[in-house]
């Protein structure tokens, strides 16, 4: 009888570490979210900053880069998350991956939309030293996001006529087999008996 007893009390006891480790991890990632919010931008402005250095063209060029890689790449791994060979652990991770790939991009948009003192300060610094940079950014995610949409297009038309060619194939060998068949039959005239 007391082992009965202990169980419940046991079964309680885990409850009570997990609520406790759920409410640590969710302070935890408060809190990273808000130092993280008063760093990064003003870091990612720096950054850039440092690889434009006041010229224009590199502003648009650097900006075309960062947009059309850092959106395309992640599009192009989030999209194999969608194959039905993938199980779902798989596909959170793929997703992940592809997050972290867009990086980038997603700190020069917490940059632009932000509202914090911190991006204001990113902005600044990327309207003084980087000219062009966001706005290249957006038109060239724009462009890989058409793009990515444009090949995704032709690969299902691609394995579409693939598969209706296999299924053609397959049709014409037939006949050939049948006709084949037919022309041996009228060759050899003996009675299958």
């Amino acid at each position: 009888m007391t082992e009965q007893a202990q169980v419940p009390a046991q079964k309680k006891r885990n409850w009570g570490v997990k609520i406790i480790l759920i409410l640590v991890a969710l302070l935890v990632a408060v809190a990273a979210y808000f130092i993280l919010g008063a760093i990064l931008p003003r870091w990612w402005s720096d950054v850039i900053a440092g690889q434009i250095r006041r010229d224009l063209g590199a502003s648009v060029l650097v900006g075309m880069f960062y947009g059309f890689v850092f959106t395309f790449l992640p599009l192009l791994v989030a999209w194999q998350a969608t194959r039905k060979s993938v199980g779902w652990p798989w596909k959170i991770v793929i997703l992940l991956v592809a997050v972290a790939i867009a990086t980038p991009n997603l700190l020069t948009a917490g940059i632009v939309f932000g509202s914090t003192e911190s991006a204001h300060a990113g902005q600044r610094t990327l309207s003084v030293d980087a000219g062009f940079f966001t706005t290249w950014t957006a038109v060239s995610a724009i462009a890989a996001v058409v793009v990515f949409i444009a090949v995704t297009v032709l690969w299902a038309l691609w394995r579409r006529r693939g598969k209706q060619m296999k299924v053609l194939r397959q049709a014409e060998n037939e006949r050939i087999r049948a006709a084949k068949t037919a022309e041996a039959e009228r060759q050899d005239p003996t009675p299958n008996v």
